[in-house]
C-alpha cells in the first residue's frame, strides 16, 4: 500500500526531472549551434559538422521525449524552442553545404 501512495509523487519528481532534462538539452544544443558557427568562422568545417551533427542527435532526443511532459504550458514551451533551434540547426546545414568561400564572405558581412 505504501508503494501506492508514493506513486504522485513519485509521477511529479520523474516529470520535474525529464522537464529539467530537456531545458538543459535544449540549451546544449544551442550551445553546440553557436559552437558549429564559431568552427565555420574559424574554417574548421570538419568540427563544425561534427559539433552540428551532435545537436541535431539532441534535437531528435528532445522530440522523442517533449509528448512526456504532463504540463501543457511546459510543453508547448519547449516545443517552441525547439521549433527555434530547428530553424537556428537548418540554417548551420545550410552554411555547411555551401562553398567556403561563400560562407567566409557571408561572415564577414554579418560581423
Amino acid at each position: 500500500m505504501g508503494n501506492l501512495q508514493q506513486r504522485p509523487e513519485l509521477d511529479a519528481e520523474t516529470q520535474r526531472i525529464r522537464l529539467n532534462f530537456l531545458q538543459t538539452d535544449l540549451a546544449l544544443c544551442f550551445t553546440f549551434a553557436d559552437l558549429s558557427r564559431i568552427e565555420l568562422e574559424m574554417g574548421d568545417w570538419d568540427a563544425a559538422r561534427r559539433v552540428l551533427a551532435e545537436a541535431e542527435e539532441g534535437h531528435a532526443i528532445i522530440a522523442r521525449f517533449l509528448p512526456y511532459i504532463a504540463d501543457v504550458k511546459r510543453r508547448n514551451e519547449i516545443e517552441r524552442e525547439l521549433n527555434d533551434l530547428r530553424t537556428t540547426l537548418d540554417s548551420a546545414g545550410c552554411m555547411l553545404a555551401t562553398p567556403a568561400s561563400f560562407v567566409s564572405r557571408w561572415v564577414e558581412i554579418s560581423d
